[in-house]
């Protein structure tokens, strides 16, 4: 899986905190999709700080061939929205996975 990650609003030291904890949180995912060639899935985050409401945005964009899943979340603490983002995109592609494999199977032929 390709990693590529946007800031805004975040210091250094913040960035490289959160790019390690995204790593270990959305290793579980990157297990779940090895049946995909490494260059066909790509995840994008993108996290932007508003220092007046002190919020953070993140958005999750996971591209898996020519399927795209989103997760958007907002909180005070980007960890947790890094959680929430991971167990949602797993949901997403388990659905996709589900579907792709209905779709493989033989139908049924009816006497």
């Amino acid at each position: 899986m390709v990693y590529q990650f946007q800031f805004k609003g975040i210091t250094d030291v913040l960035k490289e905190d959160i790019k390690d904890y995204a790593f270990k949180r959305f290793e579980h995912l990157d297990k779940f999709l090895q049946t995909f060639e490494e260059d066909m899935v790509k995840l994008t985050i993108r996290i932007e700080h508003y220092v007046k409401h002190n919020a953070y945005i993140l958005k999750a964009t996971l591209r898996l061939g020519m399927e795209v899943f989103h997760h958007e979340d907002d909180t005070h603490d980007p960890k947790k929205a890094i959680d929430r983002s991971e167990e949602n995109l797993i949901s997403q592609a388990k659905k996709f996975i589900g579907r792709l494999k209905e779709r493989k199977r033989p139908k049924k032929k009816r006497i």
